[in-house]
């Protein structure tokens, strides 16, 4: 009855505990598991190789022993005295916890105490006089519980004339033990008292992704986002930057003809569904009213409010109806502005229901970053290191760290010269200048050597600001820029690259190389491709 009681109690109290709460004790329980196992296999491990260290040490100890000639020597005339001089100064000046020395007949010639001489030892296992073995064991002696070694004493003609028995007492190796299990022990609550304040910290971090709300709180957020969708007569669609749909309500689906429930619909592209979809997808546009669209074949009036969280722009809420609807429309002005309050309330709605998808999305992401970085960290970080090691500036590395991936993926190497070096604040130029300068040498690089298949797949950056210029040097494997557009090909607007939005990369490498009274050339590479060289004398100021 009483185990039934306490049962109840937890499962209320667990019930009424925060999700905050929940988390950070589901955390300490694990961490605590794991760090009592982690202490147990190492105390285990520890005993073994305690155990396999004495016995080593003590076998050693005892074979020495009865190999010395005044040992066997007193062995031999049974000269008690001579072997208590012998025992007493190795005892002083070894670490072992006694020793005792037998005669053949297993009578204790020496033994710490002197009331056991004359007796005979005790044997928990043949063979040091009987086979002249040497062997250890662990049981209790006349000394108490001990780990002794045995070995014989042989005399000038190979023949056992004793026995030495060596050993450590338990309560000698569990102190030991104790030592060094102490640290180790200590070490691993500070571990744990490190990973409660962080488990503490995690938790308190998802609390607030998740705005102060409880689960049931964001289940019941979505219901009511659902229903409020539902409600609004117009057609209502949210997709974020991607162009997926984050929230459909069925007027919506009605008027666009699609199939499915509107659940469905969720994370389907906005492309797939609605023709055309630009209006859905502009990037950061601005908000828009009354637009007379063609949707899927349907005339629509529609308006565009876009989605920002903590002024980072999140995608749209899109908001639509017949356009053989607009004489009604025009018609109930107090409809109208009953929907624009409801939108209002439902954008408010929608960016509470954002905000915490987001957090539980980046708490997804956060043990997907975790393990990508341990899958990855121990093949990149030779990369990591040669890179570094030359480019002190970490958003230098950075950024050469990603165009190495950008060109192993393309099927291209990047060859960083012998002699490259970077400090961690190179000048004149500011990092993000510098960053635009090699991201644009070596986008462009890239290119130029994929599209001639004669050439080697090797790009090479020569990075330099040791002297009194800052030097930058990319190679590239291409064919070659064009005679008639080289003296123009830094001119806005002119490129080699035949389609695309180009001529502007190029323009600004030489805007930020002229702001610095710096210059740049081009040479032939051999036995393709182009050499862009950049000097930039490092005292000079960022003119206009």
């Amino acid at each position: 009855m009483h185990i039934k009681l306490t049962k109840d109690y937890m499962k209320s109290m667990l019930k009424n505990m925060s999700f905050q709460w929940r988390v950070f004790l589901l955390l300490l329980v694990v961490f605590t598991l794991l760090l009592g196992a982690l202490n147990k296999f190492v105390e285990y491990q520890l005993d073994i190789y305690l155990t396999d260290k004495v016995s080593e040490i003590a076998m050693n100890q005892a074979k020495i022993i009865a190999s010395m000639d005044d040992i066997i020597e007193g062995v031999e005339h049974r000269d008690t005295t001579k072997l208590k001089k012998i025992a007493d100064r190795l005892s002083m000046e070894s670490n072992f916890s006694y020793l005792v020395i037998g005669d053949e007949n297993s009578v204790r010639l020496y033994h710490p105490n002197p009331e056991k001489i004359g007796y005979t030892m005790q044997w928990n296992k043949p063979g040091a006089l009987e086979r002249g073995e040497s062997y250890i064991i662990s049981s209790e002696g006349s000394m108490g519980l001990a780990l002794r070694a045995k070995t014989p004493i042989w005399d000038k003609n190979n023949k056992v004339i004793g026995v030495i028995s060596l050993g450590y007492l338990n309560s000698k190796i569990d102190i030991w033990r104790s030592n060094q299990i102490l640290p180790l022990t200590s070490a691993l609550l500070l571990i744990l008292f490190v990973l409660i304040f962080l488990s503490w910290q995690f938790s308190t971090h998802i609390k607030k992704q998740m705005m102060g709300m409880e689960p049931a709180e964001i289940a019941r957020v979505q219901r009511l986002q659902d229903a409020l969708f539902d409600a609004v007569f117009e057609g209502l669609i949210a997709v974020d930057t991607e162009g997926k749909i984050t929230a459909i309500n069925q007027n919506a689906q009605k008027m666009l003809k699609l199939t499915g429930a509107p659940k469905h619909l969720i994370g389907l592209g906005i492309k797939t569904l609605v023709t055309p979809s630009d209006y859905f997808t502009e990037n950061q546009g601005n908000n828009r009213i009354d637009d007379l669209l063609v949707l899927n074949g349907v005339k629509i009036i529609a308006n565009r409010v876009g989605i920002w969280i903590d002024n980072e722009f999140q995608g749209w809420v899109i908001s639509f109806r017949r356009q053989d609807e607009l004489n009604m429309l025009s018609a109930q002005l107090s409809q109208i502005q009953q929907y624009v309050e409801n939108l209002r309330t439902l954008r408010h709605e929608h960016l509470n229901w954002m905000s915490t998808i987001g957090g539980l999305l980046q708490l997804k992401e956060y043990d997907r970053a975790l393990e990508m970085v341990k899958f990855e960290s121990s093949n990149q970080q030779s990369i990591i290191d040669n890179i570094s090691s030359m480019f002190k500036n970490r958003l230098i590395a950075g950024l050469l760290f990603g165009k190495y991936h950008r060109a192993k993926e393309l099927g291209l190497e990047i060859d960083f010269i012998s002699g490259s070096s970077l400090s961690a604040t190179p000048g004149p130029l500011t990092e993000n200048e510098l960053a635009s300068i090699l991201g644009n040498l070596l986008n462009n690089a890239f290119e130029a050597t994929l599209k001639n298949p004669d050439g080697s797949k090797i790009v090479e950056c020569y990075i330099s600001d040791e002297g009194e210029e800052l030097v930058i040097e990319v190679s590239d494997q291409g064919s070659g820029i064009a005679p008639d557009i080289r003296d123009k090909i830094f001119t806005r607007g002119v490129s080699s690259k035949r389609s695309g939005d180009h001529g502007i990369g190029l323009y600004l490498v030489k805007t930020y190389i002229d702001q610095y009274n710096g210059t740049i050339t081009i040479e032939d590479n051999e036995p393709y491709g182009t050499v862009f060289s950049i000097f930039i004398p490092k005292g000079t100021a960022k003119g206009n």
